[in-house]
């Protein structure tokens, strides 16, 4: 457009008309009509003095038109008053043409503001060339009268491409400039990595020509500082032991703000206490050396005058509180008190060792004499352990570390535990190595064909609703020869609670040789939506198959609680109801888990115990059924028959949908009736089963609008039963009627352990219910998962820079090891783990 401006322009100079880009009128005349400027915006006038009533405008024409360059005069020519420079007297304001502004761009004539205003001499020189000798013949790009005479309007097309290509280089090069300075700069999104330059279009490579993802893509800090189990998967009694990293306190936005006020008023007591700890360390040395009472209550004495001050230029927030000054004395006698008594412990400590070598010994004198050097040897052992004395408050203390379990390293131990066994089982005379942990079945050392550990079975890929977010991560790595679990707080929590109530996982019996009392455990996991609610769960189902117990693990309550196809009512038992489909897969379930452990542990099914749970003519079945398959047994013999191993009860439940809800419940009523071997049920999804139901009968509802609540569907009532939670708002009409006492419901020898979905479509106020319905009850163990610590945090990518997981495959640490962008990382994930593997997927 400029272009096309300066050539109407040139056209217009034989009439000496002014060309000018403010409006005016034009003065026609019919000598020039056919020389009318082709561009609405090219005009002439013929009084100068008329510019000061016309109405200012701006050009507005760039060549280039980029936002992040800063328009100079060329797109403002008209500016404020305000900017403009002030006039000597008797000098009148110029006004700029579109010729001049060209001029001024190509030839350096504006004002450089980063050298102060200095302008280019030589471009000056050219400027007073062209306007005074012979400027009416010269054109920007490259044109002259001749030219359009001789046919050629536009010029010599090579001077036209060599002047564009100079505009395209300095062009390029003030880009370079401000790309240069924007990358200096920190934080996010800067740069789009997802730009596709030419020369990558250009590149002839095809998917075999990408980098290959390899272990040694991981930097070498990731590598130390990520920590696996040994093992791959501890025991319950082991993972009670670890020490990991302490959890959050609870969100103030949770509803419970007066806890994470509790928290953070403890918080202030603890960092004001090391305050003063650091403060009064070279003091305290001191003390502990004086040997004279009166000298150690002076220096005390002492401290207590300077302490305000020294803790005041430490922490200058916390001193303006309002009673800081009471606080830290408060403090300091806290931290003194600790002192003491740990210096006390640490002499009583070497007292008693002393003691016990002394008790040894026969001669009278010879311990008269020890005991001295043992007086002496306690004095000196204080001294040396000065400095953990003094350290009250753990400064010094080595801060725990999140820790992995690796599920495949886990089963491929079960792998060499089988193949040793079998050899052990070759030559008798080789005794096999013992092992603290009990032996398993070799299915839970396989992998299904979705590569999910058969350690975590049936948890699976769901066929409609997809991948869980744990499933999905391992999916999503590059490394699969792991499958990695981050363990916590929570879940060490969760063990804890198991091991005492249950008296199980141990390392033996007590030291007298009684055998331990067995009980069992309820326990209730939630916390928002993302924090690894479900890993929890996953991780204890691992460590507790481990430690030898038998699990039943029901990882989809909502898909449980409304795809069980049809409800019928239960003939036996009046009141219950059957869901037959869901209860032929829960027993396939549990024969293919722990078929081998049941059949070992329990004693054959009587037949009186049978009746229970069946009808006569259902026990015939259950017989016929269970050995239609062998020819030996006649129906007489099936007739004389008292007894029928659990394993075969199993089995004819899978193959029956008359007999499957009865078999399953029999199992299951046996299983938590024994003390052989602990009884586990974890069951993820819980609060589903409070939401309105799915499942109508007219047998409970007439009108069909109620739905059976499951606490009365018979392969979820033992353990809706044993938890005993019986929320004032649900979704279905949950109540106790036809409920078993929870004491007597309870196994006799394991633990129960629910969680709670933020997922699922459930209305939060049963969620909050049924929450509050588990703290209020005494029995019932309430462990709260929580947002990932800044510790967690940076574990996790390093974990996922290891495993290679989206753009931290091929990061090699930029990621990881920077400080900011973990920050940032977490920052938009709120230490939430579902929301931190979306955030690496893409930069």
């Amino acid at each position: 457009m400029l272009r096309q401006c300066i050539q109407g322009a040139r056209r217009q100079r034989s009439s000496c008309r002014q060309w000018s880009s403010l409006p005016s009128t034009w003065d026609q005349s019919q000598d020039n009509d056919a020389q009318k400027p082709r561009h609405p915006i090219i005009v002439a006038t013929t009084n100068q003095n008329d510019h000061s009533n016309i109405t200012k405008r701006h050009f507005s024409i760039s060549r280039y038109t980029d936002k992040l360059t800063q328009h100079g005069t060329i797109n403002t020519l008209d500016d404020d008053e305000d900017d403009m420079p002030s006039l000597k007297p008797g000098e009148q304001k110029k006004h700029l043409t579109a010729d001049d502004l060209e001029y001024d761009e190509l030839l350096g004539l504006q004002d450089d503001d980063e050298n102060g205003g200095k302008k280019n001499q030589k471009g000056m020189a050219a400027a007073r060339h062209f306007m005074n000798e012979g400027g009416s013949d010269y054109d920007i790009f490259g044109e002259d009268d001749t030219a359009s005479i001789s046919g050629n309007p536009y010029g010599d097309d090579d001077e036209e491409q060599d002047e564009q290509a100079l505009a395209d280089a300095a062009y390029k090069a003030k880009q370079e400039v401000i790309n240069e300075e924007l990358d200096k700069r920190t934080g996010r999104l800067w740069t789009d990595e997802w730009i596709i330059s030419d020369e990558e279009w250009m590149a002839d490579e095809g998917f075999e020509d990408i980098e290959e993802w390899r272990p040694t893509n991981a930097t070498r800090k990731s590598m130390e500082n990520v920590k696996v189990f040994e093992g791959g998967v501890p025991t319950l009694g082991e993972m009670s032991r670890l020490e990991l990293p302490a959890q959050l306190p609870p969100h103030p936005g949770s509803g419970r703000p007066a806890k994470y006020a509790l928290f953070r008023k403890r918080q202030l007591r603890k960092k004001l206490q090391i305050s003063i700890q650091l403060a009064i360390h070279d003091d305290l040395q001191n003390i502990l050396k004086m040997t004279s009472w009166e000298d150690k209550q002076e220096a005390v004495d002492g401290l207590f005058e300077v302490i305000d001050g020294r803790v005041r230029e430490r922490e200058p927030i916390l001193a303006k509180l309002p009673e800081f000054s009471d606080m830290v004395e408060e403090g300091l006698e806290k931290v003194l008190s600790m002192v003491q008594n740990r210096m006390q412990g640490a002499a009583s400590a070497s007292a008693s060792a002393t003691d016990v070598e002394d008790a040894a010994g026969d001669d009278a004198d010879a311990k008269e004499g020890e005991a001295k050097e043992s007086a002496v040897a306690t004095k000196k052992n204080v001294e040396d352990n000065t400095e953990e004395v003094i350290d009250a408050m753990g400064v010094n203390k080595v801060v725990p570390t999140p820790i992995f379990m690796d599920i495949l390293a886990a089963t491929r131990q079960v792998q060499q535990q089988g193949k040793s066994n079998d050899d052990d089982e070759d030559n008798a005379e080789t005794p096999s190595s013992s092992s603290n942990k009990p032996s398993i079945h070799k299915f839970f050392s396989e992998s299904n064909d979705d590569a999910v550990p058969n350690l975590l079975y049936p948890l699976n890929i769901h066929h409609h609703d997809g991948a869980g977010r744990m499933v999905e991560e391992w999916q999503l790595t590059a490394n699969k020869d792991t499958k990695r679990i981050m363990m916590r707080d929570a879940m060490r929590e969760i063990a804890s609670k198991i091991v005492e109530a249950a008296n199980c996982c141990s390392d033996g019996d007590d030291e007298s040789g009684v055998e331990k009392e067995k009980g069992a455990a309820r326990v209730y996991v939630s916390g928002e939506r993302g924090v690894g609610k479900t890993a929890a769960l996953a991780g204890i189902v691992a460590s507790a198959r481990l430690s030898g117990h038998i699990v039943v693990y029901l990882p989809d309550g909502d898909r449980l609680r409304r795809h069980g196809y049809y409800i019928n009512p239960c003939e036996h038992r009046k009141g219950l109801y059957n869901l037959p489909e869901i209860a032929k897969e829960l027993c396939d379930e549990l024969l293919t888990s722990h078929g081998e452990d049941i059949v070992n542990a329990l004693p054959a099914l009587p037949r009186e115990d049978m009746k229970e749970y069946f009808t006569e003519d259902q026990i015939k079945r259950l017989f016929r059924r269970a050995y239609a398959e062998d020819d030996s047994v006649s129906e007489e013999d099936q007739a004389d028959m008292t007894e029928l191993t659990l394993d075969k009860v199993l089995t004819v439940g899978i193959g029956s949908s008359s007999l499957s809800s009865g078999c399953y419940a029999i199992v299951i009523s046996k299983l938590m009736n024994q003390t052989e071997k602990p009884f586990t049920v974890v069951m993820d999804e819980f609060n589903c089963y409070y939401d309105h139901g799915h499942y109508f009968h007219m047998d409970y509802d007439e009108h069909v609008r109620k739905g059976v609540p499951p606490n009365r569907i018979t392969i979820f009532k033992p353990f809706m039963d044993a938890m005993g939670l019986y929320p004032e708002d649900a979704g279905n009409d949950f109540n106790d009627e036809h409920a078993v006492e929870s004491s007597e419901a309870l196994m006799k020898w394991g633990s129960i352990i629910v969680g709670t979905s933020e997922s699922r479509a459930v209305r939060r106020s049963f969620t909050q219910s049924l929450t509050d319905s588990a703290h209020d009850s005494k029995s019932v163990n309430v462990v709260d998962v929580r947002r990932f610590t800044n510790a967690e945090v940076q574990h996790i990518l390093y974990n996922f820079e290891i495993t290679g997981i989206g753009r931290l495959r091929f990061d090699r640490g930029h990621t990881a090891l920077n400080p900011e962008e973990v920050e940032y990382l977490r920052l938009v994930s709120g230490g939430m783990g579902q929301r931190l593997m979306d955030a690496v997927m893409l930069p």
